[in-house]
C-alpha cells in the first residue's frame, strides 16, 4: 500500500464523520468487514497495514464519541443560574457593549440546586454586558467606566462568575452558520451571560502558554502604540491571526478574496520559515541541524497564534521536509499532508467539519497535485518548438499557476460554507500576497528590534507603515475594480456531487493526468464526461415538490416559497426591532436564497409595514437583488418601498390571486377596503392574510391579524371548510395573546402549527395563553425559536416536515 498515512487519514475522518452523522451500526461494521477482506483480494497490500489504517477507523470512531457525546454534561445547567470557577485560556474581545471571556472551569454549579455541582473541564464563552446600548445615561456610562477599570483579565486570570448558561445554538436556517460546531472545535461547550457586578477575581494561574500570549499581548499593544489603526489591524492580523480587529478593514480584504491573509496560514508560516532558513544559512548551520533550532520557534508561533489548524498543518509539514533533507530521504508531500490532519484531527476532531481546516487542507492538496503537472505543461508549450535555451516559467507564471491550483482545492469549499466566490481573487493574490510577506516580514523585523532598542520605533516605524498603507491603497483599487465587473462573483449553493465530479475531471484532465492517446482511457474519460453533463442538465428537470420554509428570522417572519414548478417566493424577510450592526439579509436571507441557488425571485409578498417583517425585504430590493414583482398591502405605508423603481410594485386585497403555472395557488383573504394608507399602529391588522395551495396541500400565512380580523376570517373559513381543508397554520403576530383566538383556530381546523418567534423576547411570545389554546386543539406545534427554520415539503398529497436544530 502507497502512502499508509493518507488511507489513514481517510479512515480517521470517515470514523469521526460516522459518529456525527449518527450512521447505522451496521454501516460502520459494514465498512470495517470491507476493510478486513481487502488484503485477502489485493496482494499488494499487507495485512499489517490493513491493521493500521483499521486501528485508525476506530480511533476515529473513539474521538467522534469523545467531540460528540451522545449525552451532554452540561444539559442539566442550560437555561439555569450558574456559578463557576474557571481560568481564562485567553485574552478577552471588547466591543462597544460587551466583552467576551474564554475559560476553561474548574468547577461549575447550578445556584437553586447546590447538588447539580459539575468539577469536570469544560469549555466556556462567558460574555459580560457592561453598557445597555449606545445611548445610555451618564449613570450607566459612568457604571461602563468603573467596570472597564476592573475588566483587564489576563489568561490565567482564576475568575468566580455568576450567570445563565446556554447551549451554543447550531445550525438554525438553510445555508447557516453553525455557531455550535465551530465553537465545539475551540474546545467551547457553553455560553455564559453576565452582569458587570456577577464576577470576582479569585487566583492567578502560570503556564508556558500564558506567558507566551502576554508577550504576543505586549507586542500586540507596541504595534496599536507605533501604527494606525488599519496598519495596526493589519499587522495583528497578518503576523498574530488576530480577530480582533477593525471590520471595516476585513470586509475590503472579504470584497477582494483575499481574507486568508489576514488569518495566519501556511502562506505566513511559509514566509517564517524563509526567514529562518536565512538566517540559518548565514549563520552556517547545516541542514541536518536544522530541525533543532525550528522546531521550538514553530512551535511558539503555533501557540501565539492560538493553534490555528494552518499553522500547525504547514509547520508540521515543513518540518517533515526539513527532517527529509537533512537525513537525505524522499519527501512525499501527500504523506505530510495526511501526517498533519491526523495530528490536528486527534486533538481537535470537530475541526474536520469547519472551513478553516478545510480550506488548509484543500489549498495544500490543489498545489500538491497540479502545480507541478500544469507547469511542466506551460513550459512544454512554450518550449515546442526550441532544441536549446529553453524557457523555464517566471515568478508570474508561477503565481498564477499556483493561485489557480490553491483556488481548484477550495472553490467548492468555499461554495459549500460562504456561498459565495469572487474571480477577482485571481488578481488580488498575484498582487496582494507578495506585498504581505514583504510587509509580515518587515513586521515581524520591526517587533524583534523595538523589543530590544524601543527607541527606534519612531523611525523603524515609517516604511512598514508605508508597506502596510501601500496593501490597502491596492486594495481598495482591486475593490473599486470589482464594483465595475461585478459579473466576477458567483454566488449560490455549494456543488452537488454530480457537479463536484465534473469539476475535478475537466481540472485532471487539463493538468494531463490522463493519457488521451490510449484509446480506452479517451474513452472512458469521454463517457464519464458525458454521463456527469447529462446529470447535471437533467436535473433540475426532475420532479419537485412544494417547499416551504418557515425561516428562524428571531422575533419576526420570513418564509421562503419554493414551488415544483421552479417559481421562488419570499412572504416577509424579518429584521431586527432593535438597532443591530448585522443585516437579516446577511445573516439569514442572503445564506438562505444561494444555499437552494435561488439567483432571483418571482415575487416578494411584503404583509405589513412593521420592521420585523420589512427590514429584510428594503435590504433585498435596494441591494438590487433580482425580484420581478413586489407586492404589498393597500394599506401599506411603506413609501421607501413605494417609491423605488427597482421592483415593480402591485397592491393586494381581499380576492386578489397569484396563480403559478405549477398548479400552486397562492389567495388573498385580508385586507378589504380601498387603498389607503394606514398608520404604524394599525398596520397589524393590515397584513396580507394569504392561503398556499398545491392540489390538496394548504397553507395559511396570517401576518400579524389580532382578534377584530380573526372573527371577520373565521366566518369565512367556516363557509370554505368544506372546501378548502387548511392543514399547516402560520400563527398570527408570532403567537401574540391578542391573535390566535379560539374561535379563529376552530373555523381553520389546522393538524400542525408554526410559530415565528426569536427566543427570550422582550413581548413574552408566544403566550402561555395562545400554547394552551393549541394543545387543547390537540395541533403539533412547531416554534422558530425551538427548531430553527421548519422546512415543509408536499407533492399535494403528503406532507413531511423537518426542522433544523437537531
Amino acid at each position: 500500500m502507497k502512502r499508509p498515512l493518507l488511507w489513514g487519514f481517510i479512515t480517521l475522518s470517515m470514523g469521526i464523520a460516522g459518529v456525527y452523522y449518527h450512521l447505522p451500526p451496521w454501516v460502520m461494521l459494514g465498512f470495517i468487514g470491507f476493510l478486513a477482506g481487502v488484503p485477502f483480494f489485493l496482494k499488494n497490500i499487507k495485512i499489517a497495514q490493513m491493521v493500521f489504517v483499521l486501528g485508525l477507523f476506530g480511533a476515529g470512531v473513539i474521538l467522534g464519541y469523545g467531540a460528540f457525546p451522545e449525552s451532554d454534561a452540561l444539559e442539566t445547567f442550560y437555561e439555569k443560574d450558574v456559578s463557576l470557577i474557571g481560568i481564562v485560556t485567553d485574552y478577552p474581545i471588547r466591543f462597544e457593549n460587551r466583552l467576551t471571556i474564554n475559560l476553561m472551569t474548574k468547577e461549575l454549579v447550578t445556584t437553586a440546586e447546590k447538588n447539580n455541582r459539575l468539577e469536570d473541564a469544560k469549555g466556556i464563552r462567558a460574555t459580560l454586558y457592561y453598557q445597555a446600548d449606545a445611548n445610555a445615561t451618564d449613570e450607566n456610562e459612568a457604571l461602563a467606566t468603573a467596570t472597564d477599570q476592573q475588566l483587564n483579565f489576563v489568561p490565567g486570570d482564576v475568575l468566580l462568575l455568576q450567570g445563565k448558561l446556554s447551549k451554543p445554538a447550531g445550525k438554525r436556517n438553510p445555508g447557516g452558520f453553525d455557531y455550535g460546531l465551530y465553537l465545539k472545535s475551540r474546545s467551547i461547550d457553553g455560553l455564559l451571560t453576565i452582569k458587570p457586578d456577577n464576577f470576582l477575581h479569585v487566583g492567578q494561574e502560570t503556564t508556558v502558554l500564558y506567558q507566551i500570549l502576554g508577550i504576543k499581548r505586549a507586542l500586540e499593544n507596541q504595534l496599536e502604540a507605533s501604527f494606525s489603526r488599519d496598519v495596526s489591524d493589519l499587522l495583528k492580523g497578518a503576523v498574530f491571526g488576530e480577530k480582533n480587529i477593525n471590520e471595516n478593514l476585513t470586509k475590503r480584504f472579504q470584497d477582494a478574496g483575499v481574507t486568508h491573509v489576514l488569518s495566519v496560514s501556511g502562506l505566513h508560516v511559509g514566509y517564517v520559515f524563509l526567514a529562518l532558513s536565512l538566517l540559518l544559512i548565514m549563520a552556517k548551520i547545516k541542514k541536518r541541524y536544522w530541525i533543532i533550532f525550528l522546531t521550538p520557534v514553530l512551535l511558539c508561533y503555533i501557540a501565539i497564534t492560538g493553534f490555528v489548524p494552518s499553522v500547525i498543518r504547514a509547520s508540521i509539514m515543513l518540518l517533515c521536509l526539513t527532517w527529509g533533507q537533512g537525513i537525505h530521504r524522499e519527501r512525499d508531500a501527500l504523506n505530510q499532508l495526511s501526517l498533519a490532519g491526523l495530528v490536528i484531527l486527534g486533538i481537535w476532531p470537530a475541526q474536520l467539519f469547519q472551513a478553516s481546516f478545510q480550506l488548509s487542507m484543500g489549498a495544500v492538496l490543489g498545489i500538491i497535485l497540479f502545480y507541478r503537472p500544469l507547469l511542466y505543461l506551460y513550459e512544454k508549450w512554450r518550449n515546442k518548438k526550441r532544441v536549446h535555451n529553453k524557457i523555464k516559467s517566471g515568478p508570474v507564471v508561477q503565481g498564477l499557476v499556483l493561485t489557480f491550483c490553491a483556488t481548484v482545492g477550495t472553490m467548492p469549499i468555499l461554495l459549500y460554507h460562504f456561498k459565495s466566490f469572487t474571480l477577482i481573487s485571481f488578481l488580488s493574490n498575484l498582487l496582494v500576497v507578495p506585498l504581505i510577506g514583504v510587509f509580515l516580514l518587515a513586521g515581524m523585523g520591526f517587533l524583534m528590534i523595538i523589543s530590544i532598542v524601543p527607541v527606534l520605533a519612531p523611525v523603524l516605524s515609517l516604511p512598514v507603515a508605508f508597506l502596510g498603507e501601500s496593501i490597502i491603497f491596492v486594495l481598495d483599487g482591486i475593490n473599486d475594480l470589482g464594483k465595475v465587473a461585478n459579473f466576477l462573483w458567483i454566488n449560490r449553493g455549494g456543488l452537488s456531487l454530480a457537479e463536484t465530479g465534473l469539476f475535478l475531471l475537466l481540472v485532471f484532465l487539463i493538468s494531463g493526468y490522463f493519457y488521451l492517446r490510449q484509446p480506452y482511457v479517451r474513452n472512458t474519460v469521454m463517457s464519464l464526461g458525458l454521463v456527469l453533463v447529462l446529470i447535471v442538465m437533467a436535473t433540475p428537470l426532475f420532479p419537485k415538490n412544494l417547499v416551504v420554509t418557515v425561516l428562524d428570522v428571531g422575533q419576526g417572519d420570513s418564509i421562503l416559497i419554493e414551488t415544483p414548478g421552479g417559481l421562488n417566493y419570499l412572504v416577509d424577510g424579518g429584521g431586527y426591532l432593535f438597532e443591530r450592526s448585522n443585516r437579516v439579509s446577511d445573516q439569514v436571507l442572503y445564506p438562505a436564497l444561494y444555499s437552494k441557488n435561488i439567483r432571483a425571485l418571482d415575487a416578494i409578498f411584503l404583509t405589513h409595514n412593521h420592521v420585523d417583517h420589512s427590514q429584510g425585504v428594503e435590504e433585498l430590493v435596494f441591494d438590487g437583488y433580482p425580484v420581478k414583482n413586489l407586492f404589498m398591502s393597500i394599506h401599506t405605508n411603506n413609501e421607501a418601498l413605494l417609491d423605488q423603481q427597482l421592483a415593480p410594485v402591485s397592491l393586494l386585497k381581499e380576492g386578489s390571486v397569484i396563480e403559478g403555472s405549477d398548479g400552486v395557488t397562492i389567495k388573498v383573504y385580508n385586507p378589504e377596503g380601498t387603498i389607503i394608507p394606514k398608520e404604524d399602529e394599525q398596520q397589524n391588522n393590515a397584513s396580507l392574510v394569504m392561503s398556499v395551495s398545491y392540489q390538496k396541500f394548504n397553507l395559511l400565512l396570517c401576518g400579524d391579524i389580532e382578534a377584530e380580523v380573526e372573527e371577520k376570517l373565521a366566518k369565512e373559513f367556516r363557509a370554505l371548510s368544506s372546501e378548502q381543508d387548511f392543514q399547516i397554520i402560520k400563527i398570527p403576530h408570532h403567537g401574540s395573546k391578542t391573535s390566535s383566538s379560539l374561535a379563529f383556530l376552530q373555523a381553520v381546523d389546522p393538524e400542525i402549527a408554526v410559530i415565528s418567534v426569536g427566543a427570550n423576547n422582550f413581548f413574552n411570545h408566544p403566550s402561555d395563553v395562545v400554547m394552551d389554546r393549541l394543545a387543547a386543539q390537540e395541533m403539533m406545534t412547531l416554534r422558530t425559536d425551538e427548531r430553527g427554520a421548519v422546512e415543509i415539503t408536499s407533492n399535494g398529497e403528503f406532507i413531511r416536515i423537518n426542522h433544523y436544530v437537531n
